[in-house]
This record gives C-alpha cells, sequence and structure tokens, in this order.
C-alpha cells in the first residue's frame, strides 16, 4: 500500500512539472554563450535546459521554394572581403540608464558566405504560426520571408524567393534590419524594422501576401520615448488577444501597438532586470495572460518574466545557465476575454459652456466671427483684449487633412500651458465632440479621434481656452 501511494505521488509530482514547463523557440549560437544565432532550440524557460534541437547549421536539410515548393538552386559561395561581408555578429548593450551602444565585432578574414543556407546571415526575428506549425524567420542582412515546416518529418525549410520582406538596402543598413516578429491574433505575421519605419504584415494561409503597413505613429504621450529611437534597436515583439502588439526594445522599454491607427504608445521601462540585461527576446509565459519572459543575447544567466501592467520582472529561470538567444517566439497570447487588461480610467470631462452663438461658415463675417481655413488660427476679435492676447498668442493646425482614417491630429505651438478644450462641430454648428487637452509644451500635439458616426463633409475644430475664449480654429475634410 505503501508503495502505492509512492508511485501516485511520483506521479503527481511529474504531472505538476509537466504543466509548470514553460516552452519556447530560441534562436540561439551553437552552444550557451555564442553569438552567431544560427540555429534553432525549443527551450524550457523554467529549467534553461533545451527541450528539442529544432535546426542545426551542420545539418543538411531540404531548401524549396514557398510558391512553388520546388527546390532552391544552390548558389555558389562567394569569397568576399570583410568590409564588403560584415560578417558581424552585432550586440546591443545597455551603456548608463537609457542609452544603447551598438557593437559589432567582425571576423579578422575573408569569408565564404553562401546566402541561400537558412541561417547564413544570422536572425534575430522568429515567430511561431500555431496553427500551421511554422516558424517563420528572415534572415539579417537578406530581404526575405522563410519558414521552417515542424510538421515535416525531415528538416524542411520555405523560402520566399526574390520577394522583398521590407526595405532593407544592405547588411550594413541597421535602421531597416528586422529584428522583431510575432503572429497576431488575427493569424497574420508582423515584422517591425529597427527604426520602426515599417510594419510588415505577411498572412499564413496557402497564398500568403506581404504587406508594409508603414511607419509607427508616436502617441503624443510619449514625449522623448519614441518608439523610432535607437535605442530601441533589436528586442521583439508579443501580440495580445485583441489584435495589439507590444515591443519590448532591447533597453527593456514597452510600447503598445495598436495596428489599427499604426500608433505606438510608451508603457515604460521594464524594473527590476539584472545591470547589463538587454531583452533581446520575448514570449508570453501562458496563454491569455500578461505575463511575458525575455531573454537577452548577452547573458547566460537567465531568463525573466515581466508582467506587462507593472513591469515588474523577477526570475523565471532555476537553471545556473541558460541559452543567450537573439528571440525567443510561441504560440502564445497575452490577455483574454476573461483576463481582459484594466485600461487607465480617463479623467471625466468637464462640462463645455455654450460660447454666444456659434460661428456659421456660411455666414459673412464679423467682428466676432471668422470663416476658417486650412492655415487660419484666430482673429484678434476672437483672442479678446491686449491683455488676453498677451495671454494666448498661439496657433494650431490640424494634420492629416483631409482626413481618411477617422484619427488626425491637433498641434498646438506657443501656447500658454494650461487645459483647452477642443471641440469639433460641423458646418451648421453643431457640437458634436469634445475632450480636454493639458498643454505643458511649447510644442505639443493631441490626437483628435472623430466620432464612429461621422459623415464625409466640412467641419471645424475649435480650441477654447479655461475661460471659453475660442483661441484657435481650423476646418478640416473627411473623406
Amino acid at each position: 500500500m505503501k508503495r502505492k501511494i509512492l508511485l501516485l505521488s511520483a506521479v503527481c509530482l511529474s504531472v505538476g512539472a509537466a504543466q509548470a514547463q514553460i516552452k519556447a523557440y530560441a534562436i540561439t549560437g551553437s552552444q550557451k554563450g555564442s553569438a552567431n544565432w544560427s540555429e534553432v532550440r525549443l527551450i524550457d524557460v523554467a529549467t534553461g535546459d533545451e527541450l528539442q534541437t529544432i535546426y542545426k547549421n551542420t545539418q543538411e536539410i531540404e531548401k524549396l521554394n514557398a510558391r512553388t515548393g520546388k527546390a532552391i538552386v544552390k548558389k555558389d559561395p562567394a569569397t568576399t572581403n570583410v568590409s564588403a561581408v560584415a560578417p558581424t555578429v552585432t550586440v546591443y548593450r545597455t551603456d548608463g540608464d537609457n542609452k544603447m551602444v551598438i557593437v559589432r565585432k567582425s571576423a579578422p578574414h575573408a569569408t565564404l558566405i553562401q546566402s541561400d543556407a537558412p541561417f547564413a546571415t544570422s536572425s534575430a526575428a522568429l515567430a511561431y504560426d500555431k496553427k500551421h506549425d511554422r516558424l517563420y524567420y528572415t534572415p539579417m542582412g537578406i530581404n526575405e520571408l522563410r519558414y521552417i515546416d515542424m510538421k515535416s518529418k525531415t528538416t524542411k525549410v520555405y523560402y520566399f524567393e526574390n520577394e522583398s520582406f521590407g526595405a532593407l538596402k544592405s547588411r550594413g543598413d541597421v535602421p531597416n534590419q528586422i529584428t522583431r516578429m510575432v503572429i497576431g491574433s488575427d493569424g497574420k505575421g508582423y515584422a517591425l524594422s529597427n527604426n520602426a519605419e515599417h510594419l510588415i504584415q505577411f498572412e499564413t494561409d496557402k497564398k500568403p501576401e506581404v504587406k508594409d503597413l508603414g511607419s509607427l505613429n508616436d502617441d503624443p504621450t510619449n514625449g522623448v520615448n519614441s518608439i523610432h529611437s535607437t535605442g530601441n534597436y533589436g528586442g521583439d515583439m508579443i501580440a495580445d488577444a485583441f489584435g495589439n502588439l507590444y515591443l519590448v526594445g532591447a533597453n527593456a522599454k514597452v510600447f503598445k501597438i495598436e495596428v489599427k491607427t499604426m500608433t505606438a504608445t510608451y508603457k515604460g521601462r521594464i524594473k527590476g532586470l539584472p545591470a547589463g540585461f538587454t531583452t533581446n527576446g520575448a514570449a508570453v509565459e501562458k496563454d491569455g495572460e500578461g505575463s511575458v519572459v525575455v531573454c537577452s543575447s548577452t547573458s547566460t544567466n537567465g531568463y525573466y518574466r515581466f508582467d506587462l501592467q507593472s513591469l515588474q520582472a523577477e526570475k523565471a529561470s532555476s537553471g545556473e545557465t541558460v541559452f543567450n538567444a537573439s528571440d525567443l517566439a510561441n504560440g502564445f497570447l497575452a490577455y483574454s476575454k476573461k483576463n481582459k487588461p484594466e485600461e487607465p480610467k480617463e479623467e471625466p470631462k468637464q462640462p463645455v459652456a455654450v460660447i454666444d452663438e456659434p460661428a456659421k461658415v456660411n455666414q459673412p463675417n464679423t467682428s466676432n466671427t471668422t470663416t476658417a481655413t486650412p492655415q487660419n488660427t484666430v482673429t484678434t476679435a476672437q483672442r479678446g483684449t491686449p491683455q488676453q492676447q498677451q495671454l494666448v498668442e498661439g496657433t494650431i493646425s490640424v494634420y492629416p487633412n483631409p482626413v481618411t482614417t477617422g484619427i488626425t491630429r491637433v498641434s498646438f505651438k506657443d501656447y500658454v500651458s494650461g487645459k483647452y478644450q477642443v471641440q469639433l462641430m460641423d458646418i451648421s454648428g453643431k457640437l458634436l465632440s469634445t475632450q480636454t487637452v493639458n498643454v505643458n509644451n511649447k510644442l505639443q500635439v493631441e490626437e483628435l479621434r472623430l466620432p464612429q458616426y461621422i459623415a464625409k463633409g466640412s467641419y471645424m475644430v475649435k480650441v477654447l481656452n479655461e475661460e471659453n475664449k475660442v483661441v484657435g480654429v481650423n476646418q478640416i475634410i473627411v473623406q
């Protein structure tokens, strides 16, 4: 009886250990501590151990065209000089609190490069397509999307040959290197260039299309923490269940990316990581939750997890050493309908006082009204007395104009610091929406979201100060 109890306990412990196992695919070197980023392993985050070898750069594999299924024609290796080949290892490390230093180490001799090899130039962008059981990636310095077919009994790698994947000009074009990739909740893949000027979307079904969605926009609240900053180069992306992406830069700064509006919002910097720990790979720890595991390309001391809301980190691995990696991937999405993150509560909007009669743009101009043009700011009468003009001598501009996406931006220039109301009116003077803006900078840009029901046509954007005086007017066209 005692033996049966012991056996049952052992089984329970085994099951518990299996449930606690956290798996992720990682782009690694040939061994712990190396940095050639040419091998793929399935690792156990909790222990740092390898669970399965997915690809080794010494093994023979089938290389096939993703469109035709035909074998890739082998290219002859070419001997080139060091400056042309740039057979470099690019390492992102922290230098102080916010700065990043890019260190490149070149081979001291001519090198043979074979561009048809699966990881000929290393890689730092990997995404796991759970639906089709594929590992998508792109090599550094080669403008091409590739994937490893995980269903095949033998290792097969498919290439989207001669199809541009991004805007990379050369191996030395670091800003346009693709170093972040993930599969979104819509089943489509997303890849982001270092400079965030190119968000690439690719479909994963039978006839995949690749689209360059363009440059990401910084949310006005980002301030100096721009997603385009060189400090964010490298890193990785994860996706949530609501269509959003999250960028974890190599400097541990986190941005939420709303794909529909192409807007990136700075969330903060991960707290509690060891000094010098660069965040080069990221993967959601458990499906539907907000915990993210990160790895470093330079550190073998461990993997860390952090919470997407608090950004507080703690060590996730128990092993003495782990595989340092340039990227992590799994098929998990952050959050779910049952575990939806709490959004910050907006301050209650104050009721807007009516300012006499709304100006009619189709009415003749009077001393107290103005007919707005796209270049117009306000008239002297609208600004009030000379004393009031000394308080507010700013101008506004609205862009893009015409508005085609339901979102535009209002730029405040040389406004006195304070609280302002931004009103959207139709040409009859009817108030459609209003929002409060706190202006604190000499030049400040705020996003203006138009009502979903708004029809095509001409509208007025008005800015009122705390005394309910009109201090800015602009006409916009909605298409």
